[in-house]
């Protein structure tokens, strides 16, 4: 039995999800926010989640997690065969969440916690994704999936991370990122399709709708 814990808040956690669902593992979720007592720590030595316990034996990161799953469950691929298109899908997935997705981070932050968020870091925010989705179109081939007609892991992190990319340029710049691209908007409705993604996109809007009534809750005192 394979237990994961984290929380659908986190696109890392989803990323594990997705896959998880895509290769048919029977699963079990254990809400767990980040923490940095010592049980969470015993398990995901950051005290980061997502991490995994299978059969007992825990093991952290994302990343590391797909491998394995992709080394455990070789049946339902999630890479291709050949080493040069293992590497193609990996390439994507650095260019998708380093220079797509981590400029995006400072605001999701900021309109989830309230961090502060200069128009200066907005703006520069902008750019940079900007910058990192013509980077992604120049290596993706998207017919429909990112790397070709296979689904692979760089379609998981892209299912994972454009809720927040959207709802972010959305909110901060009144128009979403992926509105202002057609691959992005053809890849968004491809994934949309995919049960996979709906049941993890489903719980990550139910996830949402907890986490704002908290914050609501939080600041009525």
């Amino acid at each position: 039995m394979i237990t994961l814990y984290g929380a659908a808040l986190s696109p890392y956690y989803n990323k594990v999800k997705i896959a998880l669902i895509e290769k048919g593992v029977n699963f079990q979720e254990v809400f767990t926010p980040p923490s940095q007592e010592a049980e969470v720590l015993a398990k995901s030595p950051m005290g980061r989640i997502p991490f995994v316990e299978i059969n007992g034996a825990p093991l952290a990161e994302s990343s590391v997690i797909l491998e394995w799953l992709e080394d455990a469950y070789p049946t339902t691929a999630l890479l291709p065969p050949t080493p040069l298109g293992r590497a193609h899908v990996r390439e994507l997935v650095a260019l998708f969440e380093n220079d797509l997705f981590m400029p995006a981070f400072a605001l999701s932050h900021h309109l989830m916690w309230g961090a502060p968020l200069s128009d200066e870091q907005r703006d520069d925010a902008l750019v940079k994704m900007r910058r990192g989705l013509a980077a992604l179109l120049t290596r993706a081939r998207l017919s429909p999936w990112l790397a070709g007609d296979g689904f692979t892991l760089a379609d998981v992190s892209a299912a994972a991370m454009l809720p927040g990319i959207a709802e972010s340029t959305r909110q901060l710049f009144g128009t979403s990122l992926i509105d202002e691209s057609a691959e992005l908007t053809a890849l968004h409705r491809a994934l949309s399709e995919r049960p996979s993604v709906t049941r993890c996109w489903a719980d990550r809007a139910a996830a949402f709708e907890r986490f704002w009534e908290w914050r609501k809750q939080q600041a009525a005192g």
